[in-house]
């Protein structure tokens, strides 16, 4: 073997390895993700008890899709749909209709106060997750992993 096949069999053989790994670590996060998501279905994101002592009732309401194909930065739609006005104590679902990993968080990837109104954890493919808007407001929201995806909640 020349010292050329060797060092190519070598790298492919780490490659291989590494892949294993991040294999290993992707499944472990996404495990991680989808308890998080989990506990986040079951009522108001982010709020500690303290801040809250009486929960608003509640209206169920619409649902955002996000879009087969969103980790494309060229697909024609990341989240359907992209702006959406509800009424204060509205709950909203976003639905991964994509078969990528993705996530809603508040705020926007340029600012620094991103997840401080909700936070959804990785929501795989099918998945959702909700949240209760108690608060009047704008909200933009985008995905962690692909901060080319942008949203907002008009909250009246």
């Amino acid at each position: 073997m020349t010292n050329k096949t060797l060092t190519l069999v070598l790298a492919l053989a780490i490659c291989e390895m590494m892949s294993g790994l991040l294999a290993m670590h992707s499944t472990a996060v996404f495990a991680m993700g989808n308890a998080t998501q989990a506990g986040n279905q079951s009522g108001n994101q982010n709020q500690s008890s303290a801040a809250k002592t009486s929960t608003p009732p509640t209206t169920s309401g619409p649902t955002v899709i996000i879009s087969p194909g969103s980790s494309s930065p060229s697909n024609a739609k990341f989240f359907d749909p992209p702006k959406l006005t509800v009424s204060k104590g509205t709950t909203v679902t976003w639905k991964n209709g994509d078969s990528t990993i993705h996530t809603v968080i508040s705020g926007s990837a340029q600012g620094g106060e991103s997840g401080t109104i909700f936070k959804s954890g990785y929501i795989t493919g099918g998945k959702t997750f909700q949240h209760t808007f108690s608060d009047a407001g704008t909200f933009d929201y985008y995905c962690t992993l692909h901060p080319y995806m942008k949203g907002q909640v008009v909250v009246n």
